[in-house]
């Protein structure tokens, strides 16, 4: 009798174990988003790579859109934006509307402010560098 207890207590162990890494997983990869994810600008450059401004929003009364960048090779869907938002494929991201991209040539990226300055207290995240892409930042202060 012993011994079945034991071996439930560790299949109910392990079925705890087995949904808290798949909760766990669920929440760092953004599969409990509900914000809406879209692609606001696209520029192509001559090695068929794309610059993807998107934006993030959502319903929710404290959270403000968030607009990102990404290199990627192809558009991306929603679904294929909010898993690349909870990845490190970003390169910027900020709470600020007056996002632009413009490829200097295949290898440099310019993101920057269109209309004013993105505060440096706005910047969620910032790259320099992303595979063989270098990043420049005008009217964005880098950090």
């Amino acid at each position: 009798m012993r011994g079945k207890n034991k071996k439930k207590i560790l299949v109910g162990l392990g079925v705890v174990v087995l949904v808290v890494v798949a909760l766990g997983y669920g929440l760092f990869h953004g599969y409990f988003d509900k914000g809406r994810f879209e692609t606001k600008d696209a520029q192509w450059n001559a090695n068929g790579k794309v610059a993807i401004i998107a934006e993030r929003s959502d319903n929710a009364a404290l959270t403000s859109y968030i607009y990102f960048v990404l290199i990627a090779d192809h558009l991306l869907s929603p679904s294929e934006l909010r898993r690349s938002y909870y990845s490190k494929t970003p390169v910027f991201g900020a709470a600020s509307s007056c996002v632009s991209v413009r490829w200097e040539d295949p290898n440099n990226l310019v993101i920057a402010c269109k209309d004013g300055v993105v505060g440096a207290a706005h910047i969620e995240f910032q790259e320099k560098q992303s595979g063989p892409v270098t990043i420049a930042y005008k009217n964005i202060p880098t950090k």
